[in-house]
């Protein structure tokens, strides 16, 4: 393992139009990553001063460079990086690190958001929004019952996952103007292109009322539950839900347990994992009656890859991510990271399991090298790789 602390780009998902908020800050290459993995840790005071303010911190720390820069996780689930020079001084606090209550984090969200935005509480979220009341429930509704469907899904196959330790929060925006003019902050010129993503530094879904795009022919913003599941049960409105489940499917990984943020989790796991739980059922008040069903896109896109001999080799795949970052390669990159997903937990799935443990035990902003990622992989799925890669293109001719 290259043991290197990075700010790099993390994966934008090109083929759905939705990406990560890219971290912006850079620390030192060289960093002493702390006790992450110990929730009950002791609070950090730390004054920075940032744009002309001076600004105290409190939160667990998380990383810390060489040079004094630290990465800090603060009570409302956000990290914070900070350069060295950002930095006035650091002071220690016996006080147990505590996440806020999700009535505490509400009203620290309600001071931050501009004054028309109201809060919409469920068992597990916080969606904060200035579009209909409908409309927020309707994204309650839905992201629950990904939440249930994610966790049983996972537990019964023997995964270790705990609840999430900060309330989720969702923003919804009443139209994509409104969004894009909050969202250029994060992802920049790319705001315009996204309809939604998870970051990884807020720990925040930001999206907008998708009763609103014309492609739906939803004329504005939904004002019932019924005509809000009329107009996106349309087989239109499909990929565009499913670029939000797959968001959401990402702020699930990184609050369970499964994945850790800012981890350098291989992106054929990350978002053929998100990928595989992305199509939702919008028909059945009970959630997704086939998690793991065949995704026609992206099976689609992969088989015209492996007519048109394009497809990765498996050692590509696993070792390197930079046909993600692509968008010439990306489509057919992110088909082969749903075949081999789908391919894994279909044939594999204690092995997967194993394997996904392995990625959850990483510590934040390590570089893990291609040398380590292919050793974790055949750790846990075998030496042969040749024998392995011929069995998956075998079983993927025969999906229907």
């Amino acid at each position: 393992m290259d043991c290197q602390l990075r700010f790099a780009s993390f994966p934008a998902s090109i083929y759905t139009g939705v990406m990560f908020a890219l971290l912006r800050a850079t620390l030192l290459a060289a960093a002493t990553v702390a006790n992450f993995a110990t929730y009950a840790w002791a609070i950090e005071l730390v004054t920075i001063q940032r744009d002309g303010k001076e600004t105290q911190l409190a939160g667990r720390l998380e990383v810390e460079a060489e040079d004094g820069g630290v990465m800090l996780l603060t009570p409302d689930g956000v990290l914070w990086p900070l350069p060295k020079e950002e930095i006035i001084s650091r002071q220690a606090d016996d006080r147990p690190f505590e996440p806020l209550s999700a009535d505490a984090l509400a009203k620290q969200l309600a001071a931050e958001l501009p004054a028309d935005f109201r809060i919409h509480k469920t068992q597990n979220y916080l969606i904060c929004y200035n579009t209909s009341p409908a409309y927020a429930q309707w994204v309650g509704g839905l992201f629950e019952r990904l939440n249930r469907a994610f966790y049983n899904y996972w537990t019964r196959r023997g995964a270790e996952l705990h609840p999430p330790r900060f309330p989720l929060v969702a923003l919804v925006f009443d139209s994509k103007a409104s969004y894009d003019q909050h969202a250029r902050a994060e992802l920049g010129d790319s705001a315009s292109s996204i309809i939604g993503y998870f970051s990884l530094k807020t720990n925040r879904m930001t999206m907008y009322d998708l009763t609103g795009v014309e492609a739906l022919g939803g004329g504005g913003k939904g004002t019932s539950a019924a005509r809000i599941n009329q107009i996106l049960s349309q087989p239109g409105a499909e990929r565009t839900v499913a670029t939000i489940v797959h968001e959401a499917t990402h702020q699930l990984a990184f609050n369970s347990g499964l994945q850790v943020r800012y981890a350098d989790i291989p992106i054929w796991v990350s978002e053929g994992l998100a990928i595989y739980f992305e199509t939702p059922d919008l028909e059945s008040s009970k959630g997704w009656r086939n998690i793991g069903g065949v995704n026609r896109v992206n099976l689609v896109n992969y088989r015209k890859a492996a007519q048109k001999g394009t497809l990765a080799s498996l050692e590509t795949l696993l070792t390197g991510d930079a046909s993600f970052r692509d968008p010439s390669t990306a489509p057919t990159a992110y088909a082969q990271a749903w075949a081999l997903n789908y391919f894994l937990l279909r044939t594999r799935s204690d092995e997967y399991i194993q394997y996904l443990q392995l990625q959850a035990a990483q510590a934040p902003l390590v570089t893990v090298d291609p040398a380590e990622r292919m050793k974790q992989f055949r750790q846990c799925f075998g030496e042969d790789l040749t024998e392995l890669e011929t069995e998956f293109a075998r079983y993927m001719r025969s999906v229907n």
